[in-house]
């Protein structure tokens, strides 16, 4: 399947590494899901996953997940009429028919580059994409990806994107270092002192996302998740110096959605197309 925008270096990662099983295991969750599912994460990943589908809505849907590797969101599957399941990595997506078959859902898997879908137009009720585009390493490219994952949504339907914020107050470090990624010449140096990333990785700011997304309906941005995935994977969940901030990110994640979109990594955009005829895509 050639490449029409998408990034040759993700499509490569994923194949190769990404999708594939070590001792069992999938190597991207290996290296990017907490290793310490211990009950204040687990109550934190029950508490979004009811958040996203809230904002899908249900039951009946003509979904389709766009990016999907090979984690698709199974925990929204109950809500689907049918599930298309679309990524430009067959490794990916033989573990994603594996996890949808078992949900017993009328699903249908596409490899495509999510920057030029093969689908008509306005053919889905819900679209959905989680931590896929800031992997596409062009920012021209990303903001195709949204045209193309709009386009496909009917009038008065919706989508649901979760991506990063590059710039979460409460992680000054981690927002300097997207600073010094994202400045000309800075960056040159930036990234040769710094180590290489295992994929391309260019979360654009929520601002961009946002001039991107609402010329096609109604644009909110909640919270997400306000750890890092190195939050997860290395800030203990027990320790009392620090189980406080794992409790604090519950509370500003359940309170305040809306302001800690600002303060955390993650968020969720939400974009509902008008009922009447769709809105000309951005030039």
């Amino acid at each position: 399947m050639p490449l029409v925008k998408g990034t040759v270096a993700t499509k490569d990662f994923y194949d190769k590494l990404g999708w594939r099983r070590r001792d069992g295991l999938l190597v991207d969750h290996v290296l990017f899901a907490a290793r310490d599912d211990g009950p204040k994460l687990r109550a934190l990943i029950v508490r979004r996953e009811a958040t996203i589908r809230s904002c899908v809505g249900g039951p009946g849907l003509r979904f389709a997940e766009f990016g999907c590797g090979g984690s698709p969101a199974v925990f929204l599957a109950d809500l689907c009429r049918t599930y298309t399941a679309v990524d430009f990595s067959p490794t990916g997506l033989a573990e994603t028919e594996k996890s949808l078959k078992a949900t017993g859902v009328d699903y249908e898997i596409v490899e495509a580059d999510i920057t030029g879908l093969p689908m008509a137009d306005g053919i889905f009720d819900v679209a959905y994409s989680a931590q896929a585009i800031y992997h596409i390493a062009d920012a021209e490219a990303q903001a195709d990806a949204f045209k193309e994952i709009m386009r496909v949504v009917r009038p008065g339907g919706r989508t649901v994107f979760v991506l990063a914020n590059p710039f979460p107050v409460l992680f000054p470090w981690r927002a300097f270092r997207r600073v010094l990624a994202m400045t000309p010449v800075v960056n040159t140096l930036f990234n040769k002192l710094r180590a290489t990333p295992p994929l391309p990785y260019l979360p654009m700011p929520l601002g961009w996302m946002r001039r991107q997304l609402q010329h096609w309906g109604a644009v909110s941005i909640e919270t997400y998740a306000i750890p890092s995935f190195w939050f997860d994977q290395h800030v203990s969940q027990t320790s009392p110096l620090t189980s406080w901030m794992w409790d604090g990110a519950r509370w500003l994640e359940s309170h305040w959605p809306a302001v800690s979109a600002y303060l955390g990594c993650y968020v969720i955009i939400v974009v509902d197309k008008p009922a009447a005829q769709p809105l000309a895509s951005p030039a």
